[in-house]
């Protein structure tokens, strides 16, 4: 986890709250990825306009847990619930997923570093 400081972290819960209140907790947080989406029709991944914080986070109600990417770019969020129906993929420095929607998707953390980080 990205080291947030006490304020930073509750100044964000408070935020995605906002968004869900059934939120509880921040998991882990990664202060910059962009999205991208897989093309059938190209047969290759397009960079899509969502960048920004990426948040894990804890909820009281289902689905526990889910995921946001808050949009640097736009108004425009990325919420994903955590369910079954979702598959992960690492190819780093990508975290590939599938949605229930059947969506491919994948996140690049744009300040990625090491072989050893998750992002």
């Amino acid at each position: 986890m990205e080291s947030l400081s006490k304020a930073g972290q509750e100044m964000s819960l408070a935020a995605l709250k906002r968004h869900d209140p059934y939120i509880t907790s921040i998991a882990d947080v990664t202060g910059q990825v962009a999205l991208y989406s897989f093309s059938p029709k190209a047969n290759e991944w397009e960079k899509t306009d969502i960048e920004g914080t990426l948040f894990v986070y804890r909820r009281s109600a289902s689905p526990y847990y889910g995921f946001t990417i808050v949009n640097r770019l736009n108004m425009h969020n990325l919420v994903e619930p955590v369910n079954k129906d979702l598959e992960f993929q690492l190819h780093e420095p990508f975290l590939l997923y599938r949605n229930a929607s059947c969506e491919y998707r994948c996140f690049k953390n744009l300040f990625y570093r090491s072989s050893n980080s998750v992002f």
